[in-house]
């Protein structure tokens, strides 16, 4: 081949490469553009509302789109929310929870579903006054509780302070210490012990509680118990949990007390209402 005939060729190979490297760079800018617009729509800027179903057995519902935000509220399995907006970059959802506020949820927990155009009926006043009054079940989303109780125990003004941790939004672990002021005796109480809760999904549910510690009498005057020493405790009962708006919590405890040593035991009653905080 002669070298005029190489030029040729080689010059042709040029061209053709340099084609399809164009080809490539236009196919390549089309596809990313492609795949940055889309996750910066909004999903409810025609008038017709975007729901989703969690689909995931619990989703946790965020203050951002990221695991790295904290989580405030937990979607159950078929629970249907409403999307207005999606994170550009991320799958994540910015979604309306059951109290008005908004929280950012993992697509690839949620099912989109079609919602027919036509608007939903007003709602019931029962519908209103749930939405009112009640927030989002804390146990489902919380870790961490402080509860503080007033109120009587064996007939005598009684404070506790109680602090729990949620092994699982049913089940708690509870640590107890406050005192009784009687005319004749201040008692100091200690313990811990377990909370089942029957409806951690509903903002207001029952609990079934058993726990035991120990108590220690200090004499004021001439008194039923003994003056010095420690006592064994046990108790048993149970309690309501109502959460109201702003994660105000309602917490009321009735139990059953046995206060018992060598040569010692007495029954006593709680019936102690306060303030719970769950987060």
């Amino acid at each position: 081949m002669t070298p005029r005939r190489l030029a040729t060729a080689a010059l042709a190979a040029l061209e053709i490469t340099g084609l399809a490297f164009a080809m490539f760079a236009f196919a390549g800018a089309r596809i990313a553009s492609a795949g940055q617009a889309e996750p910066e729509s909004e999903l409810s800027d025609t008038g017709v509302e975007a729901v989703v179903r969690v689909i995931a057995e619990t989703a946790e519902v965020r203050t951002g789109p990221s695991f790295t935000y904290r989580a405030i509220y937990a979607a159950a399995r078929g629970e249907v929310l409403q999307a207005v907006a999606r994170a550009p970059g991320d799958y994540w959802l910015r979604v309306v929870l059951p109290d008005g506020t908004f929280g950012w949820i993992l697509g690839d927990q949620v099912l989109p579903l079609d919602v027919e155009p036509t608007p939903p009926g007003p709602p019931t006043w029962g519908q209103r006054f749930v939405a009112a009054v009640f927030s989002p079940p804390p146990l489902a989303a919380g870790d961490v509780g402080l509860s503080f109780s007033a109120g009587l125990l064996g007939g005598e003004g009684m404070v506790l302070f109680r602090p729990s941790y949620l092994v699982a939004p049913h089940l708690g672990i509870e640590g107890f210490v406050g005192e009784t002021v009687g005319e004749h005796a201040d008692v100091l109480y200690y313990g811990a012990g377990a909370n089942l809760y029957l409806w951690p999904a509903s903002p207001v549910t029952l609990f079934f509680a058993l726990g035991g510690g120990g108590a220690k009498g200090r004499k004021k005057v001439d008194q039923v118990i003994p003056e010095t020493g420690h006592y064994a405790t046990a108790n048993v009962g149970g309690g309501l949990l109502v959460a109201l708006k702003k994660r105000i919590t309602l917490r009321f405890d009735f139990r059953d007390y046995v206060v018992f040593g060598p040569d010692y035991t007495n029954k006593l009653k709680e019936l102690s209402g306060g303030f719970a905080v769950i987060f």
